[in-house]
């Protein structure tokens, strides 16, 4: 049953833009290394990935309101076929696993240095919140992203607006190289591996095809908007920072303790949610793949992030991400492709 509010469009936008908002955007690591490591060749890199963030937005959303389609495993069997579909679900799904545990491992690692709880205190105040907010289903998720996102938004808003009056150096690094285009589509692409898989769940909060168009390209706007002015003290400060491991955290300092105190918050609600949207599509596979019931899933959730948040994945991901930047290559291009030559159906 649709539930319709003339909200559902932005809360839609807030929940996939804060899916895609995690801790490696907001700690501008991840426009550091796929971006601003470029010189200028990042803005057109940023631009592109915001295009392709509001094609894949609006696709799955078009496609899940045509098909009545409500989870993203059945979207992936309808554009790719069942025996190509469960390998690209399965293999989508290690991914979010992966990424869940290690937004606990990260929530552990930011108390411990920046609160100066110990690592595994961090790790199970991570869990409980998490497995908090997943007691509501679809609605903890959309109460809770569509709170923070304002908060993300905003501190990415203010450190670009702060960086620009404050600037004492040209902005632009020299160097320009034609590899932002192929790092585009790579971000884009492992990016989208947790939102093809949860937004066909909110679909069901969609009344027409057109409010999916809105959603989606809403959603790519505000990607745009908010890495073009994350991206600007990255290129102001890149000698200084680019070797940090947070280093939108390392230049927050610049604005004061009280600034950099509500750059960490930033940081944590981002952490907090990509985990609870890894999280409810972890979850939705669980109770729909392999028929367990969704309380004990959470629970199955909890305690695994809680003890694989311990092993240590740094190398682990270094190695895991690139193979499923490939998979959400070929997610995208599967729905894409389906989804264009499928367009004018029924409209």
């Amino acid at each position: 049953m649709r539930k319709i509010t003339q909200n559902n469009t932005w809360k839609i936008v807030g929940v996939y833009t804060s899916s895609l908002i995690g801790a490696g955007f907001a700690s501008g690591q991840e426009l550091l290394q796929f971006f601003a490591s470029f010189g200028a060749g990042g803005i057109a890199g940023l631009a592109a990935a915001g295009i392709l963030f509001a094609l894949i937005g609006w696709a799955v959303l078009d496609i899940s309101v045509m098909e009545k389609i409500t989870d993203g495993g059945s979207l992936l069997k309808h554009v790719m076929g069942e025996h190509i579909g469960i390998v690209i679900e399965v293999s989508a799904i290690f991914f979010m696993c992966v990424l869940y545990a290690t937004m606990m491992a990260a929530t552990g690692a930011s108390l411990e240095q920046y609160v100066g709880l110990p690592f595994s205190v961090g790790v199970a105040v991570g869990s409980v919140m998490t497995f908090a907010a997943l007691l509501f289903d679809l609605n903890g998720l959309v109460a809770v992203n569509t709170r923070i996102a304002p908060f993300l938004v905003a501190g990415g808003l203010m450190i670009g607006f702060l960086s620009f009056i404050n600037q004492a150096r040209p902005a632009f690094a020299s160097d320009d190289h034609w590899q932002w285009l192929f790092a585009a589509f790579t971000y884009a692409a492992y990016n989208s591996v947790t939102s093809a898989a949860m937004l066909p769940s909110m679909s069901v909060m969609l009344k027409t095809r057109r409010e999916a168009m809105k959603s989606g390209v809403l959603s790519g706007g505000v990607m745009t908007l908010l890495g073009l002015c994350m991206i600007y003290p990255l290129y102001l400060n890149y000698m200084d920072i680019r070797h940090a491991e947070i280093p939108l955290l390392n230049i927050s300092r610049q604005f004061g303790r009280f600034f950099q105190f509500f750059y960490m918050f930033i940081l944590l609600g981002a952490i907090f949610t990509t985990a609870i949207s890894n999280g409810f599509a972890i979850i939705q596979w669980l109770n729909k793949r392999l028929g367990i019931r969704p309380i004990y899933s959470k629970l199955i959730l909890a305690i695994g992030g809680l003890l694989c948040a311990h092993i240590g994945f740094s190398m682990f991901v270094a190695r895991v991400y690139p193979l499923f930047g490939m998979v959400g290559l070929i997610e995208i291009a599967a729905i894409l492709a389906w989804w264009l030559k499928n367009y004018r159906k029924t409209q």
